[in-house]
């Protein structure tokens, strides 16, 4: 669900003069006061020495996709109502309509802290006909009207600023609650900054009062389970067998009836899931993924080497769920779940083996 929101807001930017591109970029879409505005990075509209000083509003292509490999519609422009090169933003009003529905839980705030969570969207200059997601957290607060955010572990810059080039000019969000806070915008990311994996922001603040946003708090609800889910977020996968491949790798003559009802389990787990937050069930994961790893360590140990039955691969699923439904029941004393009854605790664990957390044999054994 926030995923799509924040689709919503991600906006492609191209420059082109002379019938050539020569500068491109991300934007993010928000509503204002008096309308919407695209905010985006300074350089991704004027270069990089401001060069393209005089760009009008006829050389600057804005577009969005309703969904990731979508068709993109072109956004017309009304005129560039304030830009600051120092601190690295401008500001695009917009003629759009019917969007509201998209902006109902979009906040700006200046008020966060170090290592809290930010997500962000944009579009690559290596893969620029798709946007692409980044984990990332809070690496320095606002100094000089601007912070550092460094990507989660399982997200880098292998490319270190090649992989950057795309991304200025996105806007930076923290999720709580089920609010959406716009906190800033990325900015130029150069050299050893990008090979690290950190990226400048610009603060929202000064961009907030141009366009008549009043800046919120951020009040994190203690009552969620943040901390799971930042812990699942930083798990590397070195498993990546799917459901089928983990049952084949411990009994290849495991029945294809059996199979074709576990993944049908899987199936309908999936769909009726969808409804909670990527947030929330991540923490779940997490939590259900951590107590079953001594049940799996156990398993490993007094199984090793052997070809399993149908029934201790059965049974195994079963104990994972049993352990799921135990955790989740005893952390529900502290944070605040959606309700899940057991047979969804047992298509949550058919997910976790399914996407390369749990598994039957050792390989499934995550040391850290």
């Amino acid at each position: 669900m926030n995923e799509a929101i924040l689709s919503n807001l991600c906006v492609r930017i191209t420059i082109i003069i002379n019938n050539k591109e020569v500068s491109h970029g991300t934007g993010t879409l928000v509503k204002g006061k008096e309308g919407f505005f695209v905010i985006t990075a300074h350089h991704c509209i004027y270069g990089d020495e401001n060069e393209y000083e005089n760009v009008n509003i006829g050389e600057i292509i804005i577009e969005k996709q309703t969904a990731f490999n979508a068709p993109f519609d072109r956004i017309e422009i009304d005129r560039i109502t304030a830009s600051n090169p120092n601190d690295d933003w401008v500001i695009i009003k917009v003629k759009l309509q019917n969007e509201d529905e998209f902006y109902a839980n979009v906040m700006v705030s200046n008020s966060f802290n170090i290592n809290n969570p930010v997500h962000f969207l944009g579009f690559q200059f290596v893969n620029r006909e798709e946007y692409r997601s980044f984990k990332s957290r809070v690496l320095n607060e606002i100094s000089g009207k601007e912070f550092r955010i460094t990507l989660a572990e399982q997200d880098n810059f292998k490319g270190g600023a090649d992989d950057a080039k795309g991304l200025s000019g996105s806007g930076a969000f923290i999720l709580n609650g089920g609010r959406i806070y716009l906190v800033g915008l990325l900015k130029k990311v150069k050299g050893d900054e990008a090979f690290n994996n950190d990226i400048k922001c610009c603060a929202i603040t000064d961009i907030a009062q141009e366009i008549g946003l009043d800046l919120t708090d951020i009040k994190i609800d203690t009552s969620i389970d943040n901390w799971g889910s930042d812990q699942f977020s930083e798990i590397i996968v070195t498993d990546v067998r799917d459901l089928i491949e983990k049952i084949k790798a411990v009994n290849s003559s495991f029945s294809q009836t059996r199979i074709d009802r576990l993944c049908r389990q899987l199936a309908l787990g999936k769909s009726e899931l969808t409804s909670i937050f990527e947030r929330d069930m991540s923490a779940i994961k997490y939590r259900i993924f951590e107590e079953c790893q001594e049940v799996l360590e156990n398993f490993v140990e007094a199984n090793s080497g052997t070809v399993l039955s149908k029934n201790q691969i059965e049974d195994l699923i079963g104990d994972f769920t049993n352990k799921g439904i135990e955790i989740i029941k005893i952390k529900s004393k502290r944070y605040r779940y959606p309700n899940l009854d057991d047979n969804l605790i047992r298509q949550i664990v058919l997910d976790l083996i399914n996407e390369c957390y749990l598994s039957f044999d050792k390989q499934g054994i995550y040391e850290n």
